[in-house]
């Protein structure tokens, strides 16, 4: 493992040195789209390592999971039928047809947000024109950090009501309620924080949120 590349204890530091060259990968995914994550990160009030530390697990399996699940059949199975039919991982955030679609259901009965992010939604959700939008709104990397913020946004008006007592415990929640959907309770979300499910495809199982935390640390060291 590349000196210095994570310093953390426990279930994070074991999954780094199981995925040594994803995980410094995801790191140069970062450096290369630092601005991104600056600008929209600015405008939700919260660092660009915050924001990045959510989908850095995501990142690291991108490659492995790309050829397996990215497949053409799969995006026009779902442009044709709808995500009943194919609801797959793109991208390399890992974002699927149905996050986008449960984002888009609540940010049209929120009125804040709707005002913030019309741009974001459809005039006919359903219509195999929006589908193909979709799809290819997730296939670039500008898109998926407007859907990532957009993400964060949801969360903090869901559960607005939280108290955390410092950014660590804040990224566990954001990135569980990530990894496991945002729509889910408060406490649904909390339990999975503590579970073992990451990566899906691995015999071994790792806890989303250390790695995240894992990540956050390293960047802000590095600062």
């Amino acid at each position: 493992m590349e000196a210095g590349i994570m310093t953390c204890i426990g279930q994070g530091e074991a999954y780094i040195v199981l995925y040594p060259e994803e995980s410094i990968e995801a790191k140069a995914f970062y450096d290369e789209h630092k601005n991104l994550f600056e600008t929209a990160a600015q405008e939700l009030g919260l660092s660009s390592e915050f924001l990045f530390s959510i989908v850095a697990p995501e990142l690291t399996q991108y490659s492995y999971l790309r050829n397996r699940l990215e497949t053409y059949s799969l995006k026009v199975l779902y442009v044709q039928r709808g995500k009943s039919y194919a609801d797959f991982s793109i991208g390399y955030f890992q974002m699927k047809p149905s996050f986008i679609e449960r984002l888009e259901t609540y940010l049209s009965l929120d009125t804040l947000l709707r005002s913030k992010y019309s741009s974001y939604l459809f005039t006919d959700p359903e219509a195999r024109t929006s589908r193909v939008e979709r799809i290819d709104r997730l296939n670039t990397v500008a898109w998926q950090i407007k859907y990532l913020s957009l993400f964060c946004e949801t969360v903090n008006r869901k559960f607005g009501k939280l108290a955390f007592s410092n950014e660590e415990e804040k990224l566990r929640f954001y990135a569980s309620a990530y990894n496991c959907g945002f729509y889910k309770s408060e406490q649904q979300i909390k339990e999975t924080e503590q579970k073992a499910l990451f990566p899906h495809f691995s015999k071994q199982k790792f806890k989303y949120a250390d790695i995240s935390v894992l990540f956050y640390r390293e960047i802000m060291n590095e600062k």
